[in-house]
């Protein structure tokens, strides 16, 4: 009897515990609610509460690491936004940054990778995003991965580079040519040499960090399952390296279990943080794995979804950590992030995306069924946008006719397209001389005006010539003068120098000619005093005569 209590016993522990994953799961909001009060956080936080989040406003970022993210999730998401205009601006960036020597970025790779995924993301391709100043295609894939060391080594910036790298490649499972600088392999090792002696992986140091352990599964997720549509080993002697593939992600997978807390959240750097576990969310979604009921991440009850949740604003937003992050000093305690909200965005387009069957965040071919999209034609609204641009342009006319020229010049011929393309090329140059301006300016304040210590009267025409160059901008492009407070200050230096001149001069001025004046009536007072002694004299010698 007492062995049937005890097996019954077992049996209900063993059943509660196989569904209170499950049961934790179901008490918490959907994937898509979650992701939906992100984005209008992120709108209001740009000033677009209405219409997309990829407005004009957004679209100044086009290019940043504040900006590429978000379009990601959103597409990762379904949701339909302004990709068009993302593309068009995004590209004149790309463009114009690769007429410069160190193109992208001179040592960080992750630059080409995260503007990659940016473009698939709005439907473009990066393998011929642009021209460069040679009029070739820009190959973002070539340049920013496999062809990388050309220039500069993928892992300049560390693990990242490689992480990254492998990612992009494996966006649209891309053939690396035979004569390329890295192949797959090189990168896989990389990746799988970086390991450390507990499972995980780091920026830097002996101690792993679960954001970079989470990316380096993500990267390693394609080569991990025996089989998948886009395999590693396309020999029998890579073999070897699909079998450490394998136990390099379950060691990574058990570090990541061991380092979660009790919240279902992890910390990084000494920080509890949203975007470490919204790392480990993709991580597990990119390998198949569901994240909201494996036991290996479920601790007291919580999820990783759980642990999520407890960085959720009242205004839909998130915030990065409750603690102050000295590594990360822009985020406040208590306040929606623009980070946390893109990380968590991604997180939960992998989660949505999961739950719906379709292709892992990084896995950008169509998905089965998928046909090509519709064309781009110039509408006439565009057109009326065109003919309302304004004669005196300004900079905040940018992304606005960069995405119309961008648009006429994907869209079929048709009557007086020369006509807009010459009055939105013109524009674009009226634009661009205005933001060389800018650029100079902000350039000639850093160069002429510091240190202000050292101001002198004979910097007066340089301030002054600043000051005239500003105000002949408009009210909109003066915001883009950086530390005009200073030149402030400077002017009003300078101008109290050449006034303290002045005022010297006057005073002098004034000095002298009181002494001159002075000197004058003490002289001519002598000489009057002197005659009236000589006509006394006279009188007196006239006196004795008498």
């Amino acid at each position: 009897m007492v062995k049937r209590l005890t097996a019954g016993l077992i049996c209900l522990v063993l059943f509660f515990g196989w569904v209170s994953p499950v049961s934790a799961a179901k008490n918490e909001p959907d994937p898509l609610s979650i992701a939906q009060g992100i984005i209008d956080w992120k709108k209001s936080d740009v000033g677009s509460s209405d219409g997309d989040l990829l407005s004009v406003a957004y679209l100044e970022l086009a290019g940043s690491t504040a900006g590429d993210w978000y379009p990601v999730g959103l597409s990762r998401l379904g949701k339909t936004d302004n990709y068009a205009g993302y593309l068009a601006v995004l590209r004149d960036r790309i463009e114009e940054r690769y007429r410069q020597s160190g193109k992208l970025s001179a040592a960080k790779a992750t630059e080409w990778h995260r503007m990659t995924l940016a473009i698939l993301a709005s439907g473009g391709d990066p393998t011929a995003f642009g021209t460069d100043e040679n009029g070739q295609p820009i190959n973002l894939i070539a340049d920013g991965t496999y062809d990388r060391g050309k220039t500069t080594p993928l892992g300049r910036q560390g693990i990242n580079g490689w992480i990254w790298g492998l990612i992009a490649l494996d966006t649209m499972r891309y053939e690396v040519p035979a004569d390329a600088f890295y192949t797959r392999e090189d990168i896989l090792v990389e990746i799988l040499s970086r390991q450390l002696p507990d499972g995980g992986w780091a920026l830097s140091g002996s101690a792993s960090d679960p954001d970079l352990t989470a990316m380096a599964v993500q990267a390693l997720a394609p080569y991990y399952a025996d089989e998948t549509e886009y395999r590693y080993q396309r020999k029998q002697e890579n073999a070897e390296v699909q079998a450490t593939v394998r136990a390099s992600v379950d060691e990574a997978l058990a570090c990541l279990s061991a380092m979660q807390l009790p919240t279902g959240d992890f910390k990084s750097w000494g920080t509890q943080n949203v975007e470490s576990t919204d790392q480990v969310i993709i991580a597990l979604c990119c390998l198949g794995i569901d994240p909201l009921r494996d036991e290996r991440f479920i601790k007291d009850g919580n999820t990783l979804l759980s642990g999520v949740l407890r960085y959720r604003q009242p205004d839909g937003g998130f915030v990065h950590s409750y603690d102050y992050d000295p590594d990360n000093p822009t985020s406040l305690p208590g306040q929606s992030n623009t980070m946390a909200g893109e990380q968590t965005l991604l997180a939960m387009a992998a989660l949505w995306r999961q739950q719906n069957g379709m292709r892992t965040l990084y896995d950008f071919r169509p998905e089965k069924g998928e046909g090509p999209g519709e064309g781009v034609y110039f509408s006439d609204e565009d057109k009326q946008a065109v003919d309302a641009l304004p004669q005196d342009l300004t900079t905040q006319q940018y992304v606005t006719v960069t995405t119309l020229l961008d648009k006429l010049e994907q869209s079929p011929d048709f009557a007086g397209k020369e006509a807009y393309r010459q009055k939105l090329t013109a524009a674009k140059a009226q634009i661009a001389k205005i933001q060389a301006e800018i650029d100079d300016l902000n350039a000639q304040i850093l160069e002429k005006l510091y240190p202000f210590e050292k101001i002198s009267l004979s910097d007066k025409k340089t301030v002054d010539s600043i000051v005239d160059r500003y105000n002949a901008l408009s009210e909109y492009d003066r915001t883009k003068i950086n530390r005009w407070e200073d030149v402030v200050k400077t002017k009003t230096q300078v101008d109290n120098l050449l006034r303290a001149l002045v005022i010297g001069i006057v005073l002098g001025t004034v000095a002298v000619l009181l002494t001159v004046f002075l000197v004058c009536r003490i002289r001519k007072k002598r000489r009057r005093k002197a005659k009236e002694m000589e006509e006394l004299a006279a009188r007196f010698a006239e006196d004795d005569e008498e």
